[in-house]
């Protein structure tokens, strides 16, 4: 669709919104009407997109490019006109309204890190400010420029928010990442957090299973993310409230915390189209190793060509001298194509005083660096607001996204790409003169698998149609007495399928070709409703008191097929002859929640505040009712009383505290014994049956899993506000973890069963530094520093049916779960080595190994900071970078351990290899992986951007108010002694805990440039 065709849809959607909204909505009451302008202190520079609100009504609206705005249908009398944005200190003014009348207003903001004043939206939809707030809430609002430099809502929080962990999984487009909120709260529940958009949950499924899985079939590793099905283009800001102390309203499911993503809304003003257009490039920029072989004789004579150090050192070969072969077929016979993306898109905001609007809609798409990895993505988004009264605000809000992804075989992947280059052969079958027999040359690839193989034979596909619907009312009868409420479905569409093309794949079965079908229809329901009222005794004190309701319910309905055999020339499952299976998922989950908060203010200086909420959920034991969450917060801006010292270093000081608990609640059956269906002959007649040992052995005591956080902080001004400091210390403590027990084989059920026993710790600092360093005319130099630190321990694992303690969980073969360690860690036979004979090379008598398995190190990094400065020239030229760094974790190099298995890594031939790597790859018959489990401490140039606006005669001669140009990189250099491919890469992004790089694409480095035009 071309941008014209999209503005003329977009005006018609927003002439069938306005239709939509009643006349008494469009109509202006009676009242009166404020208008006014926002400049710059220092500069006198208008300031745009500032909030501007009438101080305890829903009623406000935000600037114009000239700094301008208007609140119509103000009532008459005196109010409070409060200003904040981001980036300046807030600023609030008495202002009197009569009746038809206007009143004006003048703001002038200074420059300020602290943002004390910012508005956050509650778990209740309501709002509140940041100086109202016990715990620390961490906020991104995406820039442009981060918009043409991030691919994903998920890259858009990567090194923005201290205290969270977002782990990029490889360089295959469309693959998700896995995040992390200070640490891991569960060994057998999801930790990723809970999504809310406008107020409605948001499904974020992670993974590759046939439940609650972001899709069902695998091609090695990589999966899809929910979480990036948001439009990146239609957020106005995300906050992220991060452990139970934050999250307490939110209740079960909250513990692993709750990321809010509120969408862009209009404003009052003439229509302001803005639109964009971009084009990049992705391009692979690793240098991959050789497939190694060293040729020899046998002690009886014979050529070899699997001479190794290993039989070298144990006397059963002997290597010929200068025949040490080595081939890359990733380099040599390079699998990869200069990737590419490319979108565009527009949007229209404005309004009047009875109702405003954002529409917008965008394309995307990306081609990957293999030929098999494509997505291609339409979004679209409407948003209402409808002043329908002085005193009742309605929001409507419609998103719709569509995504059509391919993903090629990849990561533990016989047939993917990169693993069968990997594993391969030293030896060039396509060497002048020598027969390539049977069929085509393999270029050195495993079992001659050459990448067009599976790019041309295997086509697996996901396709998504995505509805969210939402709307958000509030009410309020009473000076007094506010009602709220939040309504919505997040409708998710999904279709799995995956196609391989008969005689095209020369594997096992697959010439025979083979076809699955598997479409998932996901329904997310979200009903909230609460009453606050408050009272003001005294004009220095106030007290609110919050009732609510809030219901949710998750509805996954789906089928599977699979059939073989496939007629060629066909698609289709009616085309299969053999191997048919099917298969159907239901799961109904359903929360109902009553929660009760208490607020008291003081001088708008000292803030309290206790909450409790009951909830009961579905998948609870049926001998379990219900849970309560408690939670307290208290806020105290100690810089405003007259005490405290005033001068122009220490400006502004807030001590906060916060303590709260939320849950985790069982998976789906989790509660619930069940059988599975199996076909039994009785008298030579097929007729069903069940089985229990392969089915599921329910608790019915089942209760969910609860995290009890404290928290304290404390957030500084100094220099006129012009550096804000905010330091953070939380304590998490979760109980009641789901265990899996192991059951006795006698009792002919499953071999394990859910029970509540289980506890595990977080805890750590959070900081963030943000300082305006210079802010002249000329330049302007900002800099923003976040870190944080974690401890993550599993405390106890409880005991087994006959009473003993147990003492671990494995994960698999490399990691385990163990008490007084962090969860997941890598255990392994320790490994040291001696070259004895100082021969240059390590034989297995040479190398040491503990006699029971060792500690070796955490997956999730222990410590991590950023850094992100942004150099403003003459108001025209904007550079931004980011610079992210992790450390204090480990990270197992399968890719490695596994080349050195087959045989063809070169520390199993090359003599002029490390001892080190000699003595790892000896390790592996010896029974460790322990030297493959390496340091994976990195610090990356993640972003860099340089943004140009053009002079406004440029502007004004295409008709615009705005142009700029934006050129962006991800992923530009990395330092660390991580000794594969890249210390982020993850080929198992959708398990809980399992973490290695193994066969997997590294990820890609992209530009893009970026042209944007405010019209």
């Amino acid at each position: 669709m071309r941008i014209g065709q999209l503005r003329s849809v977009l005006a018609v959607a927003l002439a069938a919104a306005f239709a939509a909204v009643p006349a008494t909505a469009r109509a202006q009451q009676p009242s009166g009407v404020i208008t006014g302008q926002v400049v710059e202190r220092a500069t006198g520079r208008p300031i745009s997109d500032v909030q501007v609100i009438v101080v305890g009504t829903q009623q406000g609206t935000r600037t114009t490019e000239d700094g301008r705005f208007r609140i119509g249908g103000v009532s008459p009398g005196p109010h409070q006109l409060r200003a904040i944005r981001i980036g300046y200190g807030s600023m609030v003014q008495p202002i009197t309204v009569s009746t038809s009348g206007t009143a004006t207003a003048q703001f002038t903001l200074a420059v300020a890190a602290v943002t004390l004043d910012q508005v956050v939206t509650t778990a209740t939809g309501e709002t509140e400010r940041r100086r109202e707030q016990g715990n620390a809430t961490a906020t991104v609002r995406p820039q442009q420029s981060d918009l043409a430099a991030a691919q994903s809502p998920s890259q858009l929080l990567t090194g923005r928010a201290p205290g969270v962990d977002v782990a990029t999984s490889g360089g295959t487009v469309g693959s998700g990442s896995r995040i992390r909120i200070r640490g891991a709260n569960s060994l057998s529940l999801s930790n990723e957090p809970i999504i809310v958009i406008d107020g409605i949950r948001f499904n974020n499924a992670v993974g590759n299973d046939n439940t609650s899985g972001a899709t069902t079939l695998g091609v090695g590793g990589q999966v899809p993310s929910r979480f990036n099905d948001i439009n990146p283009e239609d957020i106005e800001r995300i906050d992220i409230l991060k452990g139970p102390a934050a999250a307490a309203l939110y209740g079960t499911a909250a513990a692993s915390g709750v990321i809010q993503v509120t969408t862009k809304r209009g404003r009052n003003s003439k229509p302001r189209w803005s639109g964009f257009a971009e084009a990049g490039s992705i391009r692979d920029v690793t240098t991959y190793p050789g497939n190694f072989a060293q040729v020899g004789t046998t002690t009886a004579g014979n050529r070899t060509a699997n001479c190794n150090l290993d039989s070298q050192t144990r006397g059963l070969c002997t290597p010929i001298r200068d025949s040490l072969v080595s081939l890359s077929p990733l380099e040599q016979y390079s699998p990869f194509i200069n990737g590419q993306r490319g979108g565009y898109g527009l949007n229209v905001l404005g309004g009047s005083d009875a109702a405003s609007y954002y529409l917008g809609g965008n394309y995307d798409r990306q081609q990957g660096v293999f030929t098999a990895s494509k997505d291609e993505r339409l979004g679209g988004r409407a948003n209402l607001t409808a002043q329908l009264r002085q005193n009742w605000n309605v929001q409507v809000g419609l998103g719709y996204t569509a995504d059509h992804v391919r993903f090629p075989q990849n990561d533990n992947n016989t047939l993917g790409i990169v693993s069968a280059a990997l594993l391969g052969r030293a030896f060039d079958d396509s060497v002048a003169g020598k027969a390539c027999t049977p069929g085509p040359c393999g270029h050195g690839y495993l079992n001659g698998l050459l990448p067009r193989f599976t790019e041309n034979g295997i086509f697996t596909r996901q396709d998504v149609q995505r509805f969210e619907n939402s709307i958000n009312t509030t009410y309020t009868p009473r000076s007094w007495l506010t009602a709220t409420g939040v309504f919505g479905l997040d409708f998710l569409n999904r279709y799995d399928n995956e196609l391989t093309v008969p005689n095209m794949v020369p594997f096992g079965s697959l010439p025979q070709g083979n076809r699955s079908s598997n479409p998932y229809q996901i329904f997310n329901y979200t009903a909230n409703e609460t009453l606050s009222a408050n009272w003001s005794p005294w004009e220095i004190f106030k007290t609110t008191t919050t009732g609510g309701v809030q219901f949710n319910k998750e509805l996954v309905r789906g089928t599977r097929a699979f059939g073989a055999n496939l007629l060629a020339g066909t698609g289709s499952l009616s085309g299969t002859a053999a191997r048919f299976g099917v298969g159907e998922t239901n799961t109904d989950n359903k929360t109902f929640g009553l929660l009760l908060r208490e607020e008291l203010a003081y001088g708008d200086k000292i803030f309290l505040s206790g909450g409790l909420r009951n909830d009961k959920n579905s998948a609870f034991g049926q001998n379990f009712g219900s849970i309560v969450y408690p939670s307290v917060q208290a806020s105290y801006v100690i810089s405003e009383e007259s005490f405290f010292p005033k001068n122009d270093i220490l400006s502004s000081l807030r001590l906060r505290a916060a303590d709260g608990q939320s849950g985790r609640q069982p998976n789906f059956r989790d509660a619930i014994t069940f059988f599975n269906a199996q076909t039994v002959s009785v008298g030579g007649t097929d007729v069903p049956g069940i089985t229990a040992t392969d089915a599921g052995t329910g608790n019915p005591n089942l209760r969910p899993e609860r995290s009890t956080e404290f928290e304290f902080g404390a957030d500084l001004g100094f220099f006129s506000n012009k550096v804000s400091a905010e330091v953070t210390h939380y304590n998490k403590k979760t109980s009641d973890l789901l265990i899996a027990v192991p059951l006795a084989p006698t009792l002919g059920l499953t071999t394990t069963q859910f029970q509540n026993q289980g506890q595990m710790l977080n805890r750590g600092w959070e900081y963030s530094l943000t300082t305006n360093l210079l802010n002249a005319s000329a330049a302007a130099l900002d800099l923003t520093v976040t870190g944080s630190t974690l401890h993550n321990e599993v405390l106890t694992l409880g005991r087994l049916s006959n009473g003993d303690t147990l003492r671990k969980i494995i994960v698999n073969t490399q990691q385990q779960h163990r008490p007084g360690y962090a969860a997941g860690g890598y255990w392994q036979k320790s490994l040291s080595y001696s070259d004895a004979n100082n021969d240059g090379l390590i034989a297995r008598s040479e190398v040491m190994l503990s006699d029971t398995s060792v500690y070796l190190g955490n997956t999730l990094p222990s410590r991590q900071f950023a850094i992100s400065p942004t150099l403003t020239l003459f108001q025209r030229i904007r550079i931004a970078a980011l610079f992210d760094h992790k450390g204090g974790f480990k990270l197992f190099n399968n890719t490695a351990r596994f080349r050195c298995s087959f045989g063809n890594c070169r520390a199993a031939n090359d003599p002029t290899a490390s001892l080190a790597d000699q003595a790892a790859a000896i390790g592996i018959p010896l029974g460790t992986d322990a030297g493959f489990i390496e340091n994976g401490d990195f610090t990356k140039l993640r972003e860099l951007s340089v943004t140009f606006n053009a002079p406004e005669r440029f502007a004004t001669a295409v008709s615009a108010r705005d142009v700029s140009l934006i050129i962006a990189g991800r992923n530009l250099k990395t330092w660390t002694n991580y000794k594969g491919f890249d210390p982020e890469v993850n080929s198992s992004p959708g398990a809980n805990f399992t973490t290695q790089d193994f066969l997997t694409l590294p990820p890609t480095r992209t530009w893009t440039a970026r042209i944007n035009v405010t019209f």
